[in-house]
Formats: C-alpha cells, sequence, structure tokens
C-alpha cells in the first residue's frame, strides 16, 4: 500500500469512489451512506464491536484478534480557559448530542454519542496518546516529508 496524504474524507472518498485510489480508511459517518447507496463497498470495521448501521460488516479485529482502532471526536479549548466556562459548554454540548433526534441521526451515520465529563475525556485522551504511542515506537515510525 501507499500512503496517500488527503486534506479531510470528503477528497479521499472522492478520489475513491473515482476509481484514483484502491481504498482508504475512513470513518464511519462520511462513508456510510456511500456504502448503503450501493457507491463503495466497506470492507471491515477497525472499531472493536460490529455497527448497526452496518450489519453483518465484520471488525477486523475478527481477522486479526486484538485489533482495534476508533476515533473519538471531541471538544478541546485552550489552556486557561475558566473550569466554569468549560464545564457550561460541556453541560450544552452533552444535552444536544444526547437529544433522541440527533442521537438517531448519528446511529444512521454509524456512531453514537459518548458525553464524558472534562476530567474523564483527559484521562481518555492521556491513554489513546499512550496507546499509540507504543505503536509508533513498535513500527519504528518517522514523520514523513512533505
Amino acid at each position: 500500500m501507499v500512503h496517500v496524504p488527503y486534506r479531510g474524507m470528503a477528497p479521499a472518498l472522492t478520489d475513491l469512489m473515482g476509481g484514483r485510489v484502491q481504498a482508504i480508511f475512513s470513518t464511519m459517518p462520511p462513508a456510510v451512506p456511500h456504502v448503503k447507496a450501493g457507491r463503495l463497498r466497506a470492507l471491515a470495521l477497525t472499531s472493536a464491536a460490529v455497527s448497526d448501521a452496518l450489519p453483518g460488516l465484520p471488525t477486523i479485529g475478527q481477522f486479526l484478534p486484538g485489533y482495534e482502532a476508533s476515533i473519538m471526536e471531541g471538544l478541546s479549548a485552550p489552556k486557561g480557559v475558566p473550569a466554569e466556562v468549560i464545564n457550561v459548554l460541556n453541560k450544552e454540548v452533552t444535552t444536544a448530542v444526547m437529544d433522541a433526534r440527533i442521537k438517531t441521526r448519528l446511529a444512521d451515520l454509524g456512531t453514537a454519542p459518548a458525553p464524558m465529563t472534562p476530567a474523564d475525556y483527559g484521562e481518555y485522551m492521556a491513554k489513546e496518546t499512550a496507546k499509540w504511542a507504543k505503536v509508533i515506537k513498535a513500527a519504528d515510525l518517522k514523520p514523513q516529508k512533505s
């Protein structure tokens, strides 16, 4: 495989559907509508769990035990933002993503809200950073020059 850097999923999906690349790793929300419409063929999920949005699609972990690479989207703020502001933002965003209509739409796209406290989000990010640092070190990965 040859790594082709893209400036976002939209141009990567466009090139995949146009036959300019043969495969990509995509997040669920931008890819699911194309898979459901028959414009793309999903091969496997990188998450540990199967998805109700694409029933029957296996996980890579079913073929390669222990494999899991999930994505979490979250909000971050610059250091020094007052805790009161962070807590209000956290409360309002949590309320929004837990709305039944939003949850249904996210489920249709193969994702689900996972609200966390600011402290829990910080712990999650620290664990993910440590996890991927080990992968980078074990694979002896180096930054590529553009």
